[in-house]
């Protein structure tokens, strides 16, 4: 009988061990179970980001390919005597663009027409020259073009800063640019160049070096110097389908890197590093590389953005090692293994809203960027990009419209007389009352400078003739006071009605002829081209 007591009290006594050892199990089973949640979740999030932030990058380069095509439009539309006009035009795209820094204008030069061209330039300019560089030296043209059938010539420049008139007359020889410019011209599409050194930059490097011979070469090893990105955008003779010239847009590549990409993954602890593998970048294919990259050891998760000509690798590395709020949670179940069922749901439920908060915070950002992308900051009107989009789908639905061009009258003398902040408000003025005569299916655009642009399924010439009074009345008839004055603003406006033979370029040169018609009536009125 003692024996048995005895038995039954050492049984007694391991019950609390017992029933310790299975709370400690299930809290590591817990512990487990939580760090892997905690795991996914935060893999979920990086790889979303990174997904989210591949798309937003080739938005932001394809919104700078948008802008340089509309400054290579300036000189496919209209004719050579008007290229002079090509820096106010210049000043409104480049200054619609926080990552554009210049655009240049590439003549087309061929042994035929070199002599012509030069005497036209000289005129401007008595100092004008054809050069160009190689191993680190300025080189005159010396009349011979060797194999190449034709030079392109940087002919203007925005902006027109000392240091950026000192390209005119540049043409380049690599066989990387030819490679370019073949392709272009066979493509009909925009380039874009692997990273490269901004040629302003190199300039004031080989006259520093010609004055003190202390200068920083342009060789291979100087890979920081690599700041810049040009993209080619080809321009076609309409009538003979010649490439007549190259519009080059200089994009500051730091915008991107440090503007765009830091700010969309802004509380993600990630490192990033983009790759190019196009042409030209086989000797510095890292365009950019987080500090501490090469140092951090974890999960590396790579989205390509694709380019009209190459592709970006984008690599997102998250470290292995927790974050500290997720190490306290892991402590405090430890800790707290007696109220596990309660702790599972709480910290669950926990990680469930924090992954929650971090995907709303990305849409609502997302969200933001893809507004900026698609809409003119000032007049919150849809912009250039979104114009092309709409119209290319109205083409392909082939649906019957109306495209409406429309220009502020003598918007230059308001901004000579009143400012630029004056301006600003006339484009407002005219944007709101507009936008406020049309219907809800018509679309209007801001498509820079004092235009814009309407396209309505309205295709009745009378009921378009009425919609078109309307505007011009409204807009001439309504005060836009300024510090004290009246003003009165006024809009010449052409249309055209699409053809089934149309196409993009069609319609829009024939709307363009119709908004120079109403300019030659004397302004203030429409003219519809049938």
């Amino acid at each position: 009988m003692p024996y048995l007591n005895l038995r039954l009290v050492t049984r007694l006594k391991l019950v609390p061990l017992i029933v310790s050892m299975m709370v400690l199990l299930l809290t590591v089973i817990l512990v487990f179970v939580i760090n892997h949640i905690q795991t996914n979740n935060q893999q979920a999030v990086l790889e979303s980001a990174a997904s989210r932030q591949a798309d937003l990058l080739r938005d932001q380069v394809n919104s700078d390919i948008d802008f340089i095509g509309s400054a290579a439009n300036f000189f496919q539309s209209s004719s050579p005597s008007n290229w002079s006009n090509f820096d106010l035009f210049a000043k409104e795209v480049v200054g619609s663009s926080k990552s554009l820094m210049s655009l240049q204008w590439l003549q087309k030069v061929t042994p035929e027409n070199i002599d012509n061209f030069i005497k036209l330039e000289k005129n401007t300019s008595s100092n004008f020259n054809i050069y160009t560089i190689t191993k680190n030296e300025k080189l005159k043209f010396n009349g011979n073009f060797s194999d190449i059938p034709a030079i392109y010539v940087v002919t203007d420049i925005y902006p027109r800063t000392k240091y950026n008139l000192d390209i005119l007359g540049y043409y380049s020889i690599s066989q990387r640019t030819q490679y370019f410019f073949d392709n272009i011209r066979t493509t009909k599409q925009p380039n874009v160049s692997d990273s490269v050194s901004i040629l302003s930059d190199t300039l004031a490097s080989i006259t520093n070096d010609d004055l003190n011979k202390d200068a920083i070469t342009i060789d291979t090893h100087h890979k920081k110097n690599k700041r810049g990105l040009l993209i080619d955008y080809p321009v076609f003779n309409l009538d003979s389908n010649e490439m007549i010239g190259v519009v080059v847009g200089v994009v500051d590549l730091t915008v991107y890197m440090n503007s765009v990409i830091q700010h969309s993954l802004n509380g993600i602890h990630s490192k990033i590093k983009i790759i190019d593998t196009g042409i030209g970048s086989k000797d510095f294919p890292i365009m950019y590389k987080s500090k501490g990259w090469d140092l951090t050891k974890g999960t590396i998760f790579t989205r390509k953005v694709t380019l009209p000509n190459r592709v970006w690798l984008v690599e997102f590395k998250q470290a292995n090692e927790k974050q500290e709020q997720d190490l306290w949670v892991l402590v405090g179940i430890a800790c707290a293994g007696v109220i596990i069922s309660v702790l599972v749901y709480f910290i669950v439920a926990f990680q469930r809203g924090e992954k929650e908060r971090i995907e709303a915070q990305l849409k609502l950002k997302t969200k933001e960027l893809q507004f900026l992308v698609t809409r003119d900051v000032l007049t919150k009107l849809r912009n250039r990009r979104s114009f092309n989009q709409y119209i290319d789908k109205m083409f392909s639905r082939e649906t019957t419209f109306t495209l409406i061009s429309i220009d502020i009258d003598k918007f230059k003398s308001i901004n000579d007389n009143y400012g630029h902040v004056f301006g600003d408000q006339a484009l407002i003025h005219v944007a709101t009352i507009v936008h406020g005569l049309l219907a809800k299916e018509d679309k209007l655009f801001r498509l820079g400078g004092d235009e814009f642009s309407i396209i309505t399924q309205q295709i009745n010439v009378p009921e378009v003739e009425q919609m078109l009074f309307k505007i011009c009345h409204a807009v001439n008839n309504t005060i836009l006071r300024y510090k004290g004055d009246e003003i009165y603003c006024s809009l010449s406006i052409g249309a055209a009605i699409s053809h089934d033979d149309d196409d993009v370029e069609t319609l829009m040169t024939r709307t363009d002829n119709a908004l120079y018609e109403s300019k030659k009536k004397g302004r203030n009125c429409f003219f519809i081209s049938l």
